[in-house]
């Protein structure tokens, strides 16, 4: 499974995938092959990088927010 949203999450935290990594207690490799799909994530750590990016497990999965959007002003 591909995480959708781990790319645009961690580049919103201003994180490279080596510090990613430190934070998580993942290895750098797991996060690159993570990124690019090529390797299957177990629920423990899709909870793991949602808790540490700040964000929802659906959010990471999907790469779509499940928090609404602020409107703009109507003009």
């Amino acid at each position: 499974m591909r995480l959708r949203g781990l790319r645009q999450a961690r580049q919103r935290q201003g994180m490279s995938i080596g510090q990613l990594a430190e934070v998580s207690e993942l290895r750098r490799e797991t996060i690159t092959r993570v990124e690019h799909g090529q390797e299957d994530v177990p629920p423990s750590i899709i909870r793991r990088l949602a808790q540490v990016l700040h964000i929802s497990q659906h959010e990471l999965i999907t790469g779509t927010s499940t928090t609404p959007r602020p409107s703009l002003p109507s003009i």
